[in-house]
């Protein structure tokens, strides 16, 4: 193997701190919204699918919205698009926001939701294997370690052994979910390479509205919801105040900082972080719903922390020793 390879290699992404840094407040963004959608789905004002429309539709307007601010202001383009570019786009749009959120959706539907999100989150073997053995990047082992810790921490804050079942149709949408959170990073590890962060996200979420436009024609919107009141921390809250949060902060800053984040950190490493959506969802729920967390929760939490930390570490000391990419390269490669 070639070590100058490796070290330039590694010198490409010299922010690894900052990369997980990012995908931190990103898993944080998406975790924190999970109990406003929640008030919203048991208020029974919106369904899930018609709640998937709406955060994604109004993201995508309000991401466009700044594009087009920018590019009216004068802003020059800072890359030129080409169809491949295009394509992908269209692949990150349809599966990294609109598979993955629709198959979720129906799996909790017809499985236990701690089964759904445990099918979810094997994206994080998923990611790695994929770029392990079709991409020809050898992991190093502590984000093996991180993957193992964070699938761990989320069996057993899940509990999906509570009130177990299967059905056919369920896990095939939660297989769906996985694949789709997949292609999530890694179409959008490939696209923050390729295209600003900003403009991926914005006409990913454009072509989720497009499509979910097809499926659900919006002049079928049940708009008058909107105006009605949910029950949130013991208050009844408008229903718009709380999708405003789901869009602005469990959306567009969300889907913004996990694509920052990916310009700077593997795809794999962010898969690991991203796990923490759950627990910041548990605390949040617990801290202002008032809903108990249980020992498995908890215990669940400290694991997926672990496996955080391990990740985190790594990249912390690749970005102080960059040689340490051509020694785990060297130890992993087979001779």
């Amino acid at each position: 193997m070639d070590r100058e390879r490796f070290v330039d290699a590694a010198r490409l992404e010299p922010h690894g701190g900052r990369g997980v840094l990012l995908a931190i407040a990103s898993a944080i963004s998406f975790g924190a919204a999970g109990p406003f959608s929640k008030a919203v789905l048991t208020s029974g004002e919106l369904s899930p699918l018609r709640l998937a429309q709406f955060r994604i539709t109004m993201a995508a307007v309000v991401m466009l919205g700044v594009v087009v601010a920018r590019h009216l202001s004068g802003a020059r383009p800072t890359h030129r698009w080409t169809r491949a570019d295009a394509w992908l786009v269209i692949a990150y749009g349809s599966l990294g926001f609109v598979a993955v959120q629709i198959c979720y959706f129906i799996a909790i539907d017809r499985l236990p939701v701690g089964v759904a999100l445990l099918f979810e989150y094997m994206s994080v073997v998923l990611v790695a294997v994929y770029a392990a053995v079709l991409q020809h990047r050898p992991q190093p082992r502590a984000v093996w370690l991180g993957v193992t810790l964070a699938v761990a921490g989320v069996v057993v804050l899940t509990e999906p052994w509570s009130g177990f079942r299967l059905s056919v149709w369920g896990s095939v949408a939660g297989a769906g979910a996985a694949l789709g959170c997949a292609a999530y990073f890694l179409i959008g590890e490939r696209g923050t390479a390729r295209l600003p962060v900003l403009e991926l996200t914005a006409y990913g979420a454009g072509v989720g509205a497009i499509v979910l436009a097809l499926v659900l024609p919006v002049w079928t919107f049940p708009f008058s919801a909107l105006g009605h009141s949910a029950r949130f921390a013991g208050q009844d809250t408008p229903v718009w105040i709380l999708l405003s949060v789901v869009v602005l902060v469990g959306t567009v800053l969300a889907y913004l900082l996990g694509m920052s984040a990916l310009a700077f950190l593997p795809s794999p490493s962010a898969t690991v972080i991203a796990t923490l959506e759950i627990l910041v969802g548990a605390v949040v729920a617990w801290g202002v719903l008032g809903e108990h967390m249980t020992v498995a929760e908890i215990a669940g939490g400290v694991i997926i922390l672990t496996g955080v930390v391990v990740v985190a570490e790594r990249a912390r000391l690749r970005t102080e020793l960059p040689e340490l990419d051509y020694v785990e390269a060297r130890d992993l490669t087979p001779t």
